[in-house]
């Protein structure tokens, strides 16, 4: 529903949300209306902001395979925002829509996010072995027991950080199985990441959908004076992956944007991570970018980096999505050394929007942005 809308319905809409508090009760009209009263109250700003609700999240399981560990938790389904490039369009709620379904992925051992490509495939409990099949997610004789498979949206919320989720359709209360498939990352990985997560990950959480149980999840209506609508960000959960920034020795320098922050320091290019063929490129930089308030990661974005002098450009490359158990997710970029030591300034660009799915109070941010820091930088 869209303002004129809201306007439209007028004070019908603060009741429908009293009547869904009270009663438990969450019908998709209420849930239409309750889109229509977010957007009749709050004008997103550019860039983070609170949103205005907080819901709660209801906990499913979590199983670690060959050093990764995925974690399945639930909310009530709800509108969100996609990207390609730098164009963003609102996945709508649907009337057929029972739960946001949620995952999240990390290094058991470090607790660092590992962005990939997830597929799920949800079937009723008592269906045959998922996992006969080394790629159970196309496993043609499942195809009658499954009630949903799909690609999960990569996606970043206030309050779990970076996870993969999805508005999903079950038929009715039960005990379902997800099969969860994790692809080798794309990116760089470097030290014992090399080793350790590169090979294709596939398990299985058996968890129970209560429809009740997920119309009755908390939801707390933030006002005006509790911080709706300002450019801040509700605080992480306690499970969320890497909720800080690393505190590396190796950082160098920081500086704030308008919705990131940006670490600079060495990287080691002994660790397997090696992002330029040049030869002459003997530097790397470790470029960490983090979300401005709760620090999480900020996976699938295009970055570059350039080097200035009196004000003048002298070198740009792009920068390589990587990560390792002590610096986490960050970037890397190859320079000459000479380069580096001539240089003022360093100025990393956000040129390419993180292709992730947004929830609300994120919607408005991550645009292209240019934080410059000083290019000294110690030895490793």
């Amino acid at each position: 529903m869209r303002r004129r809308d809201a306007l439209a319905a007028g004070g019908s809409l603060v009741g429908t949300l009293s009547t869904m508090l009270t009663a438990g009760c969450l019908d998709f009209e209420t849930l239409r209306r309750e889109d229509a009263w977010r957007e009749l109250i709050v004008d997103p700003p550019g860039g983070i902001y609170v949103p205005p609700k907080i819901d709660g999240i209801l906990e499913y399981d979590s199983e670690t395979e060959s050093g990764l560990e995925i974690s399945l938790s639930a909310m009530r389904p709800h509108s969100f925002w996609t990207g390609a490039g730098t164009e963003r369009a609102r996945a709508d709620l649907r009337s057929h829509h029972t739960l946001h379904l949620m995952a999240s992925v990390r290094d058991a051992e470090s607790e660092v996010a590992v962005p990939t490509t997830v597929t799920t495939r949800i079937e009723h409990a008592d269906s045959g072995d998922s996992t006969d099949s080394p790629d159970a997610t196309d496993t043609a004789n499942t195809a009658a027991d499954t009630v949903d498979q799909r690609t999960p949206w990569p996606m970043r919320s206030q309050r779990m950080g970076f996870h993969y989720g999805d508005n999903i359709s079950l038929p009715g209360e039960g005990t379902y199985k997800a099969t969860i498939r994790l692809d080798p990352p794309t990116i760089h990985l470097a030290d014992e990441f090399a080793d350790r997560i590169d090979q294709p990950v596939t398990i299985t959480i058996q968890f129970e959908y209560n429809p009740a149980a997920i119309d009755v999840l908390e939801r707390t209506l933030l006002d005006e004076g509790e911080g709706r609508g300002e450019r801040r960000a509700l605080e992480f959960m306690g499970h969320a992956s890497e909720p800080v920034s690393p505190t590396s020795s190796a950082v160098a320098h920081s500086a704030t944007g308008d919705d990131i922050v940006v670490t600079l320091g060495r990287a080691d290019v002994s660790d397997g991570a090696q992002v330029s063929s040049e030869a002459t490129e003997d530097t790397q930089l470790a470029i960490g970018v983090r979300t401005r308030y709760n620090r999480y990661p900020v996976p699938f974005a295009g970055l570059s980096v350039e080097s200035v002098r009196d004000g003048g450009r002298q070198y740009i490359t792009e920068a390589q999505e990587t990560i390792d158990p002590d610096r986490g997710h960050h970037y890397r970029a190859g320079f000459e050394e000479g380069i580096l030591e001539s240089a003022d300034e360093l100025a990393v660009s956000l040129d390419v929007p993180p292709q992730v799915a947004l929830h609300e109070g994120y919607e408005t941010a991550f645009g292209a942005e240019r934080v410059v820091l000083p290019a000294s930088l110690p030895a490793l």
